[in-house]
């Protein structure tokens, strides 16, 4: 089996709202991510392409069926074992009014070490370098919750690539952006599985920047729909569009 991968075998999602009851949202999916590849996950509200994420994650369990990372069951997996395997660029908000931009990025680091003490000058090190590659130093010193959303979505995706994982899930990373931002940000994920080799799910609204940048679609509709596949067939046969 390639080690380089992530699949699912007969993966069901959803939830359990209460008692005995179960929401099923997508079901029997066999899905797979290799390294170098980017992948959009597309779908109406409600379809469950955050549960889907968070499924895939560890987050939550899934109703049926496995997930797998590099050859491993993810029920089998710590967390720490995830973290050192998956990146993840979430849209949750960093509150913290004085960390500098270098001090999110740095806990990138944190699988590596026990405690924010354990941090050493290679961790430093390495976020320094990414800042440096991704051409963003001059944002390294800045309060993080100064910066436009651009640029928070900038320094967390360093955050990311200095976590060293051969994965990286990224949730609406162009959310709320404005256009020519949001032209930086798909060319830097699209860097990310061409240069860094990172497989790479992005879930998202826009369905133009999936269309152009992604590799293959994953397409979450209505009633546990799902249909995958290389961004233009999809077009041609109508699927994007239902």
């Amino acid at each position: 089996m390639d080690k380089r991968q992530i699949h699912t075998d007969g993966l069901s999602t959803g939830f359990h709202p209460g008692g005995n009851n179960e929401r099923v949202l997508q079901q029997g999916l066999n899905l797979r991510l290799v390294q170098g590849e980017l992948v959009c996950l597309l779908g109406l509200n409600g379809t469950g392409k955050s549960t889907l994420l968070r499924t895939l994650l560890g987050y939550q369990k899934p109703i049926a069926g496995e997930v797998h990372i590099m050859g491993q069951k993810l029920s089998e997996l710590s967390i720490k074992d995830i973290a050192r395997r998956v990146a993840v660029v979430l849209t949750d908000r960093i509150e913290d009014p004085f960390l500098t931009a270098f001090e999110v990025a740095l806990t990138g680091r944190y699988p590596y070490g026990m405690m924010i003490s354990s941090i050493t000058a290679e961790d430093r090190r390495i976020v320094g370098d990414t800042f440096q590659r991704l051409s963003v130093s001059h944002l390294s010193d800045a309060v993080f919750q100064k910066l436009s959303d651009g640029e928070k979505q900038r320094v967390l995706i360093v955050r990311a690539i200095a976590q060293e994982t051969p994965f990286i899930f990224m949730d609406e990373p162009v959310a709320y952006i404005d256009s020519p931002g949001k032209i930086m940000i798909m060319h830097l994920v699209r860097e990310l599985a061409d240069t860094y080799q990172k497989g790479v799910i992005m879930a998202t609204h826009d369905v133009e920047s999936a269309f152009h940048f992604a590799d293959r679609l994953w397409l979450l509709g209505k009633n546990k729909a799902f249909e995958e596949g290389n961004p233009q067939k999809l077009a041609r046969s109508g699927s994007l569009n239902r």
